[in-house]
């Protein structure tokens, strides 16, 4: 897209020196508010948010990113469509999606936008974690060099249902009356009832859908209700040391409604569970594998230097405790990553300090990119994938 096609209205920020904010039309109706910050000469990284939005006060969102981070980096940050101050207005005949395609496509334009050839660093958390990946298995190689993902969210059958629909080997195992509670919010109330929601095919897909209808309804009462008993069991085991019960208070201001961060939590669920959607989370994970193994137009086939190029070019990170987004499935990755299903004590030397370094949990830490730890081990990889380890 022609830098022409693009208005721009552009103001000085209070975020931070050396930043300002953009609101950058990329079709009518259609406007994302965007943040540059650091150094306008650093090397470029863009930072995706999750699940949650952006808060009303952005260095909040942006306050794990130190001196030395915003000394050596071009950081662009935006919200992304539907969300916080980006605007999406009715237009008579259109219709603005957002979905996972859509917003790859954004994180495109928005790279086209500010003149950026290649980010050299993508960061995302939970749902940014999964739209990093995603955008990865497209363009990686070409347009993405290296991915710093935090609390790795894949958003798949198996992974919603670890989240939602399992109350007996996820989420729900570690609460199970607030699970009971969040199921029988959609209809799931008695033994006969959830011994239903264990032989439907896909638990966790059931209930974002049972959700979803909610959310979709005439009713405002119901959908502010299914909003807030979402939201209450989303927010159980995401960061350390609160009593989640009886959360403390906060002067961070969500810039999203309840209401529009369930319906486009569950959209962007839903479209990564959709064959409609060119990357699905039947295909994303092996379709990535193959974009980071490749070496722009030539695939890497060397197995131990397939082995040592994933250091240059990606870090997991993960809390110990993290209940939404478990060890397991950014663990299962490096895994796929390392194309190896060899027992521990089969992997060479140089395998096992791989996957020590690229798949990282953070001892003592949840989910949140506050918890202890988070801040340094996600400064630290950020530096190493773009200006190599020390």
């Amino acid at each position: 897209m022609e830098q022409n096609r693009f208005t721009q209205t552009r103001m000085i920020s209070q975020i931070a020196a050396n930043s300002q904010t953009s609101m950058v039309e990329l079709k009518t109706g259609l406007s994302l508010y965007t943040v540059e910050l650091g150094n306008p000469v650093g090397a470029p990284m863009l930072i995706l948010h999750g699940g949650w939005g952006p808060a009303d006060n952005e260095e909040h969102r942006l306050d794990i990113l130190n001196e030395e981070i915003r000394s050596k980096f071009r950081i662009i940050y935006f919200h992304q469509r539907g969300w916080g101050r980006s605007k999406i207005e009715e237009v008579s005949g259109t219709d603005t999606p957002t979905g996972i395609d859509a917003n790859i496509a954004d994180c495109e334009v928005l790279r086209q936008h500010f003149g950026i050839d290649k980010w050299e660093v993508v960061y995302g958390g939970s749902n940014g974690a999964a739209l990093g990946l995603a955008y990865a298995a497209k363009y990686f190689g070409s347009t993405v060099s290296g991915l710093v993902l935090r609390g790795l969210w894949l958003i798949r059958e198996q992974d919603l249902d670890h989240d939602y629909g399992d109350g007996k080997n996820g989420k729900g195992k570690y609460y199970p009356a607030q699970w009971r509670r969040f199921i029988g919010h959609v209809g799931y109330k008695t033994r006969a009832d959830m011994e239903r929601l264990e032989k439907t095919e896909n638990p966790g897909l059931e209930i974002v859908n049972k959700y979803w209808e909610l959310m979709m309804g005439e009713s405002p009462d119901e959908r502010q209700k299914a909003a807030a008993s979402w939201l209450k069991w989303d927010s159980l085991g995401a960061t350390v040391g609160v009593d989640n019960d009886n959360p403390p208070a906060t002067s961070i201001e969500l810039l999203t409604s309840d209401e529009d961060i369930v319906k486009l939590g569950l959209t962007f669920y839903k479209s990564l569970n959709s064959h409609a959607s060119a990357i699905n989370s039947k295909n994303f994970l092996d379709t990535v594998v193959a974009k980071i193994h490749g070496d722009g137009e030539r695939v890497i086939e060397s197995r131990e230097e397939r082995v040592r190029s994933l250091r240059k070019k990606i870090r997991l990170i993960t809390g110990e405790f993290d209940m939404l987004c478990p060890p397991a499935f950014a663990y299962e990755v490096i895994e796929k990553l390392l194309e190896s299903e060899t027992d521990t004590d089969e992997r060479t030397e140089i395998e096992s300090c791989t996957l020590k370094k690229t798949c990282q949990i953070v001892k003592g830490a949840s989910h949140s990119q506050y918890d202890p730890g988070m801040p340094d081990a996600i400064q630290k990889a950020m530096l190493e994938i773009a200006f190599g380890e020390h």
